[in-house]
């Protein structure tokens, strides 16, 4: 069963999440989406871990959430790598 202070730690990370995606599409330059896109990342994990916690079940989630972490983390160095360029 969810406490309140679970329910006041979801709705705050839910509304950092929907600031985050906000201040993405004001912004112009390709890099800074980027930088929020992997902001995100780190808020979703957060967000994925608390439901986990709540509901009693951690193992399962932090299993799921770290495996959307390491796929954030191989996605950020790909993008990383393509925007970068090659050095010659």
């Amino acid at each position: 069963m969810m406490t309140n202070f679970w329910q006041y730690v979801l709705a705050a990370l839910i509304l950092i999440l929907a600031a985050m995606v906000v201040l993405m599409f004001r912004k112009k330059a390709l890099l800074d989406k980027l930088n929020y896109v992997f902001a995100m990342n780190t808020v979703i994990v957060l967000l994925i871990l608390v439901v986990g916690f709540a509901g009693g079940r951690e193992d399962m989630f932090i299993d799921i959430a770290l495996s959307y972490s390491i796929l954030g983390f191989v996605t950020s160095v790909i993008l990383a790598k393509y925007i970068g360029g090659r050095k010659k």
